[in-house]
């Protein structure tokens, strides 16, 4: 038995490993359609790239279940949920919705100050040209 993440489907535990190089590969568009935001991609297009990729898994542990018994397992209110955890722990992160500013193109407060009537801290060096 490949370890993973144990789920309950109709009252029996089974074992879901996580996202092989096998599945990662052939199942590359179906991936693509689940890490998509949840208002860009119809519904339907991601129960069935869901399902899919989430049968394929089961099946590492279970290659005698038939995709009509795994049908009958899975509710879809489970199915985001599930696709979720397996994500992460598949090792896929969520990525954040805007990219990050590197802290180089941030400027410093004290770099846009031209205020000059407040005295350098202690130990700075000083810039005046009073000698």
């Amino acid at each position: 038995m490949i370890p993973g993440a144990s789920i309950n489907f109709g009252g029996t535990d089974y074992i879901v490993p996580p996202i092989n190089l096998r599945v990662a590969y052939g199942m590359e568009e179906q991936i693509k359609t689940i890490c998509k935001p949840e208002g860009e991609v119809d519904f339907a297009d991601y129960v069935l790239a869901a399902s899919a990729i989430l049968f394929a898994l089961m099946q590492r542990n279970y290659p005698d279940l038939s995709r009509d018994s795994f049908n009958d397992l899975i509710d879809l209110p489970m199915l985001r949920p599930i696709m979720a955890g397996m994500l992460q722990i598949s090792g896929y992160a969520a990525r954040p919705l805007v990219p990050a500013t590197s802290p180089e193109v941030i400027p410093s407060p004290e770099a846009s100050s031209s205020d000059s009537s407040t005295a350098p801290p202690d130990g700075s060096p000083e810039t005046s040209s009073n000698a």
